[in-house]
């Protein structure tokens, strides 16, 4: 499905719903506006203790279970852990930013010289009775720092001056900075580690098949669940943790994640009933989904955005007339419309790549890219590429500009995303093979991590604070995969990881994404709406759409044979 970014601030964005509203399934018949409905609420019902839920889930764990790894960012594994590792703040549904049960209250901001302190729930515990103290918290800083971890990031962390860290007591962390940062409160302590676990242990290589103490095998955990079982290819099962210190123990005696990396086959999994719940990437068969009176839809528009990768170690990718040429040739409206006509008809191409189409800060940088294949046949012939073959491909210095498109298998709207860029480029000279693959391979150190590839459709998952979006686009980015390297965009970027004042942070963000729009790094597609389909058994469902996904209130789910009206 789609990767998570790594980062987030305190700027509170409006979730607007206008695009795709919130949807309620049970609807005698669709009124042609795509799937519509109502917005997601808690439940009236008394909350039922026991059972156990099957989510049906798009992705398996990459490369292992360690999703703070750079091989294993799938957004699925936040889907999966974000109930078992606890972290320090949780974005809701509303886009705020909320101290989640580890902590006892908000951490204290200093600002001028910039230092958190964290005081921690005295009744938090880990699952296996070890107090959570500040000893986890200095831990977490020090294994992230740690050079010999291949971390996916150290943002915010690398900012901190670990000498002068202060833990007044097992409770109490105090944390001085060495310049402000902006994105603390999602990207410090998200999760946070248990050290009497951990420490002495080869970090790259714990939780590699079970999230367990590496000491006894026993499973670890500090939030309201814990893990139970992975049976490779099949499903993970994640159950109760009996230790929980929330406001109460988690309903459901267990969760199943049943890996279904087809989307279609989930759609009809949840049809047949042989799952409870399921997260697909848009897909036409939505559209019918919302008549069944027994399935319930929440929709919304997230911090999701599709876009398309260019791989600079190819040295015709590295030339930017190559890259515009394909840029002109795709026409993004045309795939949209084609893509989602009935599930979204309001949806438009994404012309930022930092700030979505929803956010207040966002700018039109990339409106002038798409539709336009006579240009990109001109752009090309103006720099001495010619049509030699009987294929009409175009050669530029003897290389034929063939390009890999590499994709996530089984998923349709992709597929179909391929199928129609590749005619449009065709009817340009340039050409396009498939390299679909399942997501643990193509987005593991084969294809993404280890920028093995020319051109990468997917989707990066993020928070409604951008500071995320710094590692993926500065130059030596720990989420830089297409080895992009701009020194003013970094510069940028990187000024506004320490500028706290949110209109000159979002002005050092649009000069950055306006230089990228002439660099033509990445083709953004589209902001992409979330959709939670569940069977109306299941009652507290309420869709995030952060990159804490649908899970993020799992403690307050439970099953009820009277459903949902």
């Amino acid at each position: 499905m789609a990767l998570r970014r790594r980062s987030t601030l305190l700027i509170t964005l409006l979730l607007v719903l206008s695009l795709v509203a919130a949807a309620c399934g049970g609807s005698d018949e669709g009124d042609g506006e795509g799937v519509t409905g109502t917005e997601g609420q808690e439940s009236e019902l008394e909350p039922v203790e026991g059972g156990t839920l099957t989510f049906g889930a798009e992705q398996e764990p990459a490369e292992g279970l360690n999703g703070d790894l750079a091989c294993c960012t799938l957004f699925w594994q936040e889907v999966i852990f974000n109930r078992v590792l606890a972290k320090a703040y949780e974005p809701n549904p509303e886009f705020e930013y909320e101290p989640s049960p580890m902590l006892d209250g908000e951490a204290e901001v200093q600002e001028d010289p910039f230092q958190l302190t964290y005081s921690i729930n005295p009744d938090a515990v880990w699952n296996d009775g070890t107090p959570i103290t500040s000893e986890d918290f200095m831990f977490t800083i020090e294994t992230t720092l740690d050079k010999d971890n291949d971390m996916a990031s150290r943002a915010g962390y690398d900012q901190i001056d670990v000498e002068a860290v202060e833990m007044p007591d097992e409770k109490t962390i105090v944390i001085p900075f060495t310049e402000p940062y902006a994105g603390w409160k999602d990207a410090l302590f998200s999760p946070v580690y248990p050290a009497h676990a951990l420490e002495g242990e080869d970090f790259n290589k714990v939780w590699q098949n079970e999230l367990v103490n590496p000491k006894n095998g026993e499973p670890i955990a500090s939030g309201p669940f814990q893990f139970e079982s992975y049976n490779k290819g099949s499903d993970l099962t994640i159950a109760r943790n009996e230790e929980w210190y929330g406001d109460h123990l988690a309903y459901l005696d267990e969760i199943v994640f049943q890996f279904i990396p087809d989307t279609s086959a989930e759609i009809q999994a949840l049809r047949g009933g042989e799952v409870d719940a399921i997260y697909p990437q848009p897909q036409l068969e939505l559209v019918d989904l919302q008549t069944e009176e027994s399935i319930s839809i929440e929709s919304g528009a997230g911090t999701t955005w599709e876009h398309v990768d260019f791989q600079y170690d190819n040295p015709l990718l590295e030339q930017d007339f190559v890259r515009e040429a394909i840029a002109q040739g795709i026409d993004r409206q045309a795939i949209i419309d084609q893509l989602f006509a009935d599930i979204n008809p309001e949806l438009e191409p994404l012309n930022n790549m930092i700030f979505l189409n929803n956010f207040p800060d966002y700018e039109d940088h990339f409106g002038e890219y798409g539709g336009d294949p006579e240009g990109a046949i001109a752009l090309l012939e103006e720099n001495g590429c010619t049509r030699e073959g009987d294929d009409g491909i175009f050669e530029c210095d003897g290389e034929p500009l063939s390009f890999g498109f590499k994709s996530t298998s089984g998923n349709a709207l992709r597929e179909l995303t391929f199928e129609i860029a590749q005619e449009q480029l065709r009817q340009v000279g340039i050409e396009l093979e498939s390299e679909f693959g399942d997501a643990a391979v193509v987005f593991g150190n084969q294809g993404l991590a280890g920028g093995k590839y020319d051109l990468f459709l997917f989707a990066w998952v993020g928070n409604p604070d951008p500071s995320g979006s710094v590692e993926i686009h500065k130059c030596e980015g720990t989420q830089n995969f297409q080895n992009y390297c701009n020194e003013e965009v970094t510069e940028a970027l990187e000024e506004s990881d320490v500028t706290v004042d949110e209109e000159e942070r979002a002005a050092l963000l649009n000069k950055a994404d306006e230089l990228m729009a002439e660099d033509l790094p990445i083709l953004p597609m589209y902001q992409k709406p979330t959709f939670f389909a569940f069977n109306n058994e299941l009652q507290n469902a309420i869709d995030n759409a952060t990159q804490q996904g649908p899970t993020w209130n799992a403690q307050d789910w439970f099953l009820s044979e009277e459903g949902a009206e």
